[in-house]
C-alpha cells in the first residue's frame, strides 16, 4: 500500500526548504524589488496616504515622518508583495496616525477632568507596602542593573511586538502577522479612549507636582528612565518623551499590553515556539519596568493586562467568524 504521507502535497514551507538558497534569494529579491506589470491597480490606498499628508499640512506640524507614513500607500501600487505587506500591516499604520492625531485635541478633551489624587490613593489602599506605594519604594531603592534592564525594555517594547509580526510575515504567515496588527490597533484604540474617559496622572507627576489641580500643557517626562540615559550618557528617553502627547494617560499601561499579546500569540503559533519563554520573561520585565520607572501604578499594569486579554479575545472571535478559526489555531 502506498504511504499517504509520501503522496501528500508539499506545503509552501517544505517547498521553500527544498529550494536551493541562492535561487530562493534571487526569487525573493525579484518578487520584492521588481514592479509588477500585470497587477491591477487601485488609487484608493495612495489617495488615502496623500489625503493624510495634506490634512496634517493644513492642521500644522507636518514632519518628515508624516510624509513617510502617507507615502506607504504607494506600496499598494508597486507589486503583489508590497501590496500584501501594506494590507497585513495597515492596522499598525492606522494606529500611528490615530496616536499622532491626538495632539490636535488631547488637551481640550481632558481639560478640567484629570484625576491626580484618586489613582494614587487607590494604589495605596490596595497595594501599599508599609503605608507606601511600590513607586515610592522604588524612588528610594533603585539599582543600576535594574535601571539598564528596565530602560532597555521601555526602548524595545514596540519593536519586540512589531518584530515578531514581521518575522511571521516573511515566514509566510501573513494571517498571523495580521492578527498581531489587528490586536495592536484594537488595544491602542481602547487605551486611547480611556485616556479621554478617565485621564489619570502617572506616579512621576504626583512626585513632581503633588495633588493639586492638574497642570495643563506640561511636557511628558522620562521620569526614572532618565537614569538609563545618565548611566550610558545618552538622550534617548529625553528625545522620545519630548515628542509625547498623552501626559495623563496612565490608565491603562499599554507598555504591558503589547508584550502580553505577543506572549499569548507565541503560545498559539508553532512558528514562535522558540520565542515563548523569552516573550514571557519580557512581559514580566515590562510589568516591573512600568512601576519601577515611575510611569505607572500597579493598578495600571493590571488594567493593561485586562485590555490585552479583551483585545486578543475580540480579534480572535472576529477572525473565527470571518475565516473559520483564528490565526495559529489547530486545523
Amino acid at each position: 500500500m502506498t504511504d499517504r504521507a509520501s503522496t501528500a502535497p508539499q506545503t509552501a514551507a517544505e517547498t521553500r526548504q527544498e529550494t536551493p538558497f541562492p535561487i530562493a534569494v534571487r526569487r525573493a529579491m525579484s518578487e520584492w524589488l521588481l514592479p509588477s506589470w500585470t497587477m491591477r491597480r487601485s488609487p484608493w490606498a495612495p489617495a488615502a496616504g496623500l489625503l493624510y499628508v495634506a490634512t496634517i499640512g493644513a492642521l500644522g506640524g507636518l514632519r518628515v515622518d508624516h510624509v513617510f507614513l502617507g507615502m506607504l500607500g504607494l506600496l499598494d501600487l508597486y507589486n503583489e508583495k508590497t501590496r500584501l505587506f501594506l494590507r497585513a500591516f495597515s492596522p499598525l499604520i492606522l494606529t500611528g496616525a490615530i496616536f499622532d492625531g491626538m495632539r490636535y485635541f488631547y488637551w481640550e478633551g481632558i481639560a478640567g477632568r484629570v484625576h491626580v489624587a484618586e489613582p494614587y490613593l487607590l494604589e495605596r489602599a490596595w497595594f501599599s507596602v508599609g503605608g507606601r506605594t511600590l513607586n515610592e519604594l522604588f524612588l528610594e531603592h533603585h539599582w543600576p542593573a535594574l535601571d539598564l534592564a528596565c530602560g532597555f525594555a521601555y526602548l524595545v517594547f514596540v519593536g519586540e511586538y512589531v518584530g515578531l509580526a514581521i518575522l511571521l510575515f516573511f515566514r509566510g504567515r501573513e494571517d498571523a502577522a495580521q492578527t498581531f496588527a489587528r490586536c495592536f490597533l484594537l488595544v491602542n484604540v481602547m487605551g486611547f479612549a480611556t485616556y479621554f474617559v478617565y485621564p489619570a496622572a502617572p506616579p512621576w507627576y504626583v512626585t513632581a507636582y503633588g495633588f493639586g489641580p492638574a497642570r495643563m500643557h506640561i511636557e511628558p517626562a522620562a521620569a526614572a528612565a532618565q537614569r538609563f540615559d545618565a548611566l550610558l550618557g545618552t538622550h534617548l528617553f529625553a528625545d522620545m518623551y519630548g515628542r509625547g502627547i498623552d501626559v495623563f494617560g496612565a490608565f491603562p499601561s499599554l507598555h504591558v499590553s503589547y508584550p502580553l499579546i505577543a506572549a499569548l500569540l507565541a503560545f498559539r503559533l508553532r512558528e514562535l515556539k522558540w520565542a515563548r519563554a523569552p516573550a514571557v520573561l519580557f512581559f514580566l520585565l515590562m510589568c516591573l519596568s512600568a512601576v519601577y520607572l515611575q510611569h505607572h501604578y500597579l493598578i495600571d499594569v493590571l488594567l493593561g493586562i485586562a485590555y490585552a486579554l479583551v483585545a486578543l479575545g475580540a480579534v480572535s472571535a472576529l477572525e473565527r467568524r470571518a475565516g473559520g478559526r483564528p490565526s495559529g489555531a489547530p486545523a
